[in-house]
């Protein structure tokens, strides 16, 4: 069975491939966080995984989670690319 994306979701997982050094806001469990995107890379399936650090901590983010703008625990997730 083949993948589908829509148009908008793909441009959006092909600039955050190449996302390395930018900025990512968002709650974590409620508490706000600004970080830096480290590294990012692919996953089974469509989706990429973003490592971002922040405050000295690393939290691993799915690209889909990024475009959805949070998952409960994350919330209000921005990236700027």
């Amino acid at each position: 069975m083949k993948s589908y994306l829509h148009p908008v979701k793909k441009l959006f997982m092909e600039a955050v491939w190449s996302a390395a050094g930018k900025e990512v806001t968002g709650n974590y469990w409620g508490t706000p966080f600004l970080g830096t995107i480290t590294s990012v890379r692919a996953k089974y399936g469509t989706d990429l995984e973003v490592t971002v650090e922040a405050d000295g901590e690393m939290h691993l983010i799915d690209a889909s989670t990024l475009y959805d703008g949070g998952n409960g625990v994350y919330e209000n997730l921005h990236v700027y690319l």
